[in-house]
């Protein structure tokens, strides 16, 4: 998920801030509901009184980036394939139900999704990785994942400290953990391994250099520092490190150079902006090297201002306590 979504995460924040027994009754509700309907998407919408932004379950052709990279998801959720003769690899599916889309797409190119060998995310929330249970049954295929997002995987969610305790989507188990550095390869693929903590504990991204006319193109599917409301980074964080993890991010993803880069939205990298429905191929339409360096920092800014916020609510909080008990 990403900031744009705050509205929905507020609501989130909103819901859960409830005492401890009725929490815990909306829990176990909400819990009960997945487990009868086996419809994760309705039970959580019920469970936070919400409902899922049209643009994430709309239909939206699929397109190729540059080479062999293809987005293959929806109008906003991001689905990237990568093929080669030897099979192909799957980064992210989007809702409940995307699978069928994905796979509409796959047959509008000539491929088969039973040709799916590896599946991937670049971060453990529901809106990327819902189906990657049912496409992991269909395919055979193996899903790779780091060792900080594998728990929220398997247990669909569950833990995830920030919009845990229901299962979000389907549990599915990790085959390998992939780290920093690690090179993915799947016949004339090779895909490189980046962490980048802090919108969950493990975040990826994944770089390759792909030849298409002659010319390389450094290509990277990033998933960029995004702080979700209700997140803390500095006072009583979401997470231990959470912090370090994003500045951990900030650094290595300042020191990378794409040429392409996409991301886990649509919106995030400008791709209605730089595509239209039916144009025509066109190996440089998301050749965008000045957007990347525009949009790490934005969120380095933005990452930035959150933590200063947080400390002046803490200074804040402080000097009303001291009022309070006569020590100012």
């Amino acid at each position: 998920m990403r900031q744009r979504e705050r509205q929905i995460i507020s609501h989130w924040q909103r819901t859960l801030a409830v005492p401890p027994i009725a929490a815990m009754s909306l829990v176990l509700c909400a819990t009960a509901a997945i487990g009868a309907e086996k419809n994760y998407t309705a039970a959580f919408e019920d469970a936070f009184n919400m409902t899922m932004p049209a643009a994430w379950s709309q239909k939206y052709p699929a397109t190729q980036i540059i080479g062999n990279l293809y987005d293959v998801g929806g109008y906003d959720l991001s689905s990237f394939l990568i093929t080669s003769d030897a099979g192909h690899i799957l980064i992210n599916t989007g809702l409940e139900g995307s699978a069928a889309m994905i796979e509409s797409n796959l047959k509008s190119l000539g491929l088969r999704m039973a040709d799916i060998k590896i599946l991937l995310t670049t971060q453990a929330h529901f809106d990327h990785t819902a189906d990657l249970a049912l496409i992991k049954e269909q395919t055979g295929a193996r899903l790779l994942a780091t060792e900080a997002d594998k728990l929220f995987l398997e247990d669909g969610g569950l833990s995830d400290p920030l919009i845990g305790g229901i299962e979000s989507f389907r549990p599915v188990t990790v085959d390998d953990v992939i780290r920093d550095g690690d090179v993915i390869e799947l016949g004339d693929i090779r895909l490189r391994v980046l962490e980048h903590p802090g919108h969950t504990e493990g975040s990826a991204s994944y770089a390759m250099t792909i030849t298409e006319s002659g010319n390389s193109y450094h290509v990277l599917v990033v998933n960029m520092a995004y702080i979700n409301e209700g997140v803390n980074v500095a006072i009583k964080p979401t997470y231990h490190g959470i912090g370090a993890d994003f500045e951990k991010t900030f650094e290595s993803q300042r020191e990378l150079s794409p040429d392409i880069w996409v991301s886990s939205h649509k919106s995030a990298y400008g791709f209605h902006e730089k595509h239209a429905p039916g144009q025509a191929y066109d190996p440089r339409a998301f050749y965008d090297p000045t957007g990347y360096i525009e949009a790490v920092r934005l969120h380095e800014v933005t990452f930035v201002n959150k933590v200063y916020d947080e400390l002046l609510g803490k200074i804040a909080d402080n000097s009303k306590a001291g009022e309070v008990n006569g020590t100012k």
